[in-house]
Parts: C-alpha cells; sequence; structure tokens
C-alpha cells in the first residue's frame, strides 16, 4: 500500500476529532443581575459558615463557669449615699445633718461608727454623713495629730481636720465644728 492513500475508516475517524476541536460551546448568557446576586449569595453563606466555626471553637474551649480570682469573688459595686467627700459636703440635700470626718481605716473607727449607729436609731435623729480622711480627695485637708485645726471654719476651703471632726451644717452652711472623742459623744448622746 503506497503511503499516501488513507483508508476510508481513517477519514471518516479524522472527521469526527476535527470536527470535536473545532465546535467551541457558545457560554449560556448570564445577566450582571444574577452574578452579583450569586456573588452576594457565596458571601453571605461564607461568612455564616464562619461565623458558626468560631461559635463551635468558642463552646468547645471557652468555660462558661464563673472563676474566682485567687480565692477573690467579685461583686457589683454599691453605691452608698451616706458618704460624701469633703468637696461636697455643705450640698446635701438636707437642712440639717451631720458629718462625721475620721479616716475609716483608724482603730477608733469602729467606736466612732458604733457611737453614731447609736444615735441613728433614735427617732428624731438628724441625719449623718461619712467622710473618709484616708480618702485621696479628702486627705489635703488633714493636717494629721500634731497639726493645728481651724474649728473657726465656715467654708471648705478653710478647714484644717485632726483625727476625729463632727461638722454640723445648716442650710448649707457650718454651724458647728467639733473635734475630739470626749466631745463627740456629748453632741451624739442628745
Amino acid at each position: 500500500m503506497p503511503k499516501n492513500k488513507v483508508k476510508l475508516n481513517d477519514k471518516l475517524a479524522n472527521k469526527k476529532t476535527n470536527s470535536k476541536k473545532k465546535t467551541i460551546k457558545e457560554p449560556k448568557y448570564i445577566s450582571e443581575e444574577s452574578k452579583e446576586m450569586r456573588n452576594f449569595l457565596i458571601i453571605l453563606f461564607s461568612i455564616i459558615i464562619i461565623v458558626l466555626i468560631v461559635y463551635g471553637v468558642s463552646k468547645i474551649f471557652i468555660d462558661d463557669e464563673p472563676t474566682e480570682d485567687n480565692g477573690r469573688t467579685v461583686q457589683a459595686g454599691q453605691i452608698d449615699y451616706d458618704k460624701v467627700s469633703i468637696g461636697t459636703m455643705l450640698n446635701r440635700n438636707y437642712s440639717e445633718y451631720y458629718v462625721a470626718i475620721y479616716d475609716e481605716e483608724d482603730t477608733n473607727a469602729v467606736i466612732y461608727s458604733a457611737i453614731i449607729t447609736k444615735y441613728l436609731q433614735n427617732e428624731d435623729a438628724t441625719k449623718v454623713f461619712f467622710c473618709d480622711l484616708g480618702n485621696r480627695l479628702n486627705s489635703a485637708y488633714y493636717v494629721g495629730p500634731d497639726g493645728e485645726t481651724n474649728p473657726n471654719a465656715q467654708s471648705v476651703s478653710e478647714l484644717a481636720l485632726g483625727d476625729l471632726t463632727l461638722i454640723k451644717v445648716e442650710n448649707g452652711e457650718i454651724t458647728e465644728y467639733i473635734e475630739g472623742l470626749d466631745a463627740f459623744k456629748a453632741e451624739f448622746a442628745e
């Protein structure tokens, strides 16, 4: 057989492969809105899957039980309306009241507190506010046990306080300035 001769079956086979190579699939027409919707759905499902994975991992690894910090438990904060600072002690909503000023860390603080508590059990007791000299805001007015106090003070700026001071306030003005434990007891013995 000569080399140039091609069999009929070979010709048909070549035609089929050539026709497959020459035919190009025409793409389907997809609108821009459809493409954007498809991209949006892909992004949405991706975000949902990521959130679910993070939630699952956090549920596995994070313990829901409250922990104690070195044996200490955390308590919610409370507001004590009976405590004042020296800067605000003259502007309470009462026409007449006392302000007991002492350091809450003082060894005699329990005694001062007991005297005031006993006094407040009376039905006609005047309101008593507490002011802690140990507080950083109030410590500037403390002159110490050997310092000179100012019993004639009429305003906050004139105050010079010792270890225990009781101030009576009427209508926003200082009317009495009492120092020392004996005078403190005598005032609350009324």
